[in-house]
C-alpha cells in the first residue's frame, strides 16, 4: 500500500472537513477508507480509498450496503463519487448514480477536481518528514465522530421540567381540594383551566396555553405524563430542547384555539393537543426519513395513530384539541424539515400557517357559542379569589362578568 497516496487521500478529506463544512461519517468498517457528505447537502456522497469501492465483489457488496444504510437515514439517493488515489493514473467516468474517479499527482483536469476546487493543491503535496503522515491522520481523526461510551439516552432535561410543571399542579390543585375543600373544577378555573366563559368575558386568552399543564384526575395525569415522556425521549433527544418546547406548547395553544372555534362553554385540561402536536410531527419524520417504507414502522404508526383516535372520541375528551394539536405539529414539522427535495414546500407551509392563523383569529373574534351558561361557578371562582387575598382579581373578573352576562341578556 503506497504510504504517499495514503497521504494524499488523508489531506484530501482533511481540506474538505475544514474548508467546506463536510463531515466523516462513521461508518464503523475497518479499512483504509474514508466517507464523508456535507449536511445540507444529502445528494451527494463521497467516498475516498486507495482502491475502488467496486472493483472486487465483496468490496461492491459492502460499499453497496454502507451506501444505503446512509441513503435510509438521507431518506434519498445519492450521487456517491468513489474516488481512488493512484501514482500514476487519473480519470473520471459517471455511470448511472456512481462516479468513478481516480486522482493522482498527475490529475490536472477533471469533473471531480472541477466540482472540488479545493482539493487541487493537496494532490501536489510532498512529504517533508516521516511523520507527515501520523500527523495528518490524527488531524483527521479529530473531525471523526465521537462514538459514545455511555448508549444510555440522554436525559430529556425540557421534557422533565414540563412533567414537574404538570405534577406541581397537580399537586396544588390536590392540596386545595382535600385539605381546604374547594372544589376542584373551581380550582382548576382559577389555576388556569380552559373555560370559554371568562375567556369572552374577561379576555383571558393565556388560558390557551395555561390550561395545557392543569389536571384534575389522576388517571388522566398519568396517561398524559406517560405519554410526554416517551414521546420526548425520542423527539427531544433527536430534535433538540427548543423545537420540542416549541412544538408542544403551539400544539397545546393551536388545540385550544381549534376547541374555542368548534364549541360551546366546556371546561378543559391537559396536555394532549401538546402531545398530538409531537405525534403529528414524528409522522412527519418518518415519512421524511423514509423509514415510514418499513413495515414494522407502518405498524407501529398504525397502532399509535388508532389508539390517539379512539381515545380522542371517549365521552368527555375534547378531540377538537388533538385535531388542532396534530395539524400544528405536522405543519412545523414540515417547515422545520432537513430534506433537500423538500425544501420548496417550506414557503408554502408558512403561507397556509399565516392563513390559517389568520383565519382562526378571525373566526375567535366572530364566535357566538357561548353556552351553556355557569353562573353558581362563575360565581364560585371569584369568591375563591376573594379568599384566597386575590381582591384585585376578584373585583376585575366580577365586573367583567356583569358586563357579559348583560351584553349576552342573561
Amino acid at each position: 500500500m503506497n504510504k504517499h497516496n495514503e497521504y494524499l487521500m488523508t489531506l484530501a478529506a482533511l481540506a474538505l472537513v475544514e474548508q467546506e463544512g463536510y463531515k466523516i461519517i462513521d461508518v464503523r468498517i475497518l479499512g483504509k477508507e474514508i466517507w464523508l457528505n456535507h449536511p445540507k447537502n444529502t445528494k451527494e456522497l463521497i467516498r475516498f480509498s486507495l482502491n475502488g469501492g467496486f472493483n472486487l465483489p465483496r468490496q461492491e457488496e459492502r460499499t453497496n450496503a454502507i451506501r444505503k444504510a446512509i441513503e435510509k437515514i438521507f431518506g434519498e439517493r445519492t450521487l456517491l463519487y468513489d474516488v481512488r488515489f493512484d501514482e500514476e493514473e487519473t480519470g473520471y467516468e459517471l455511470k448511472e448514480d456512481t462516479a468513478f474517479v481516480i486522482l493522482s499527482p498527475r490529475t490536472s483536469e477533471n469533473i471531480f477536481l472541477d466540482r472540488f476546487p479545493v482539493l487541487k493543491p493537496t494532490l501536489l503535496a510532498i512529504e517533508e518528514k516521516p511523520t507527515d503522515l501520523e500527523e495528518a491522520q490524527r488531524k483527521l481523526d479529530l473531525q471523526r465522530p465521537k462514538r459514545a461510551e455511555n448508549t444510555r439516552p440522554k436525559t430529556p432535561k425540557a421534557t422533565l421540567v414540563i412533567l414537574i410543571m404538570c405534577l406541581v399542579m397537580f399537586a396544588v390543585i390536590s392540596l386545595m381540594t382535600d385539605l381546604l375543600g374547594y372544589d376542584p373544577v373551581n380550582t382548576s378555573i382559577l389555576l388556569g383551566a380552559y373555560y370559554k366563559t371568562f375567556i369572552v368575558a374577561n379576555y383571558e386568552y393565556w388560558r390557551f396555553l395555561s390550561s395545557g399543564f392543569i389536571h384534575i384526575d389522576a388517571i388522566h395525569l398519568m396517561m398524559n405524563m406517560y405519554a410526554l415522556y416517551n414521546l420526548g425521549l425520542f423527539f427531544e433527544t433527536k430534535f433538540g430542547a427548543k423545537r420540542f418546547i416549541a412544538t408542544l406548547l403551539v400544539g397545546v395553544v393551536s388545540g385550544s384555539a381549534f376547541l374555542f372555534i368548534t364549541s360551546g362553554n366546556v371546561l378543559a385540561v391537559g396536555l394532549s393537543g401538546g402531545l398530538f402536536a409531537i405525534l403529528g410531527a414524528l409522522v412527519v419524520y418518518q415519512i421524511e426519513s423514509g423509514q415510514i417504507k418499513y413495515r414494522p414502522v407502518q405498524m407501529q404508526l398504525a397502532q399509535l395513530l388508532i389508539i390517539n383516535l379512539f381515545i380522542s372520541f371517549i365521552p368527555g375528551i375534547a378531540f377538537q384539541a388533538h385535531i388542532g394539536g396534530f395539524i400544528s405539529g405536522v405543519l412545523m414539522a414540515l417547515y422545520f424539515n432537513y430534506k433537500p427535495s423538500w425544501k420548496p414546500l417550506k414557503r408554502h407551509v408558512l403561507i397556509s400557517s399565516m392563513i390559517l392563523v389568520v383565519v382562526m383569529g378571525g373566526l375567535i373574534v366572530v364566535d357566538k357559542k357561548h353556552t351553556p351558561y355557569y353562573g353558581l361557578t362563575d360565581q364560585g371562582v371569584v369568591n375563591m379569589a376573594y379568599d384566597l387575598g386575590l381582591d384585585w382579581y376578584a373585583n376585575i373578573l366580577d365586573d367583567s362578568l356583569v358586563s357579559y352576562y348583560q351584553r349576552e341578556g342573561q
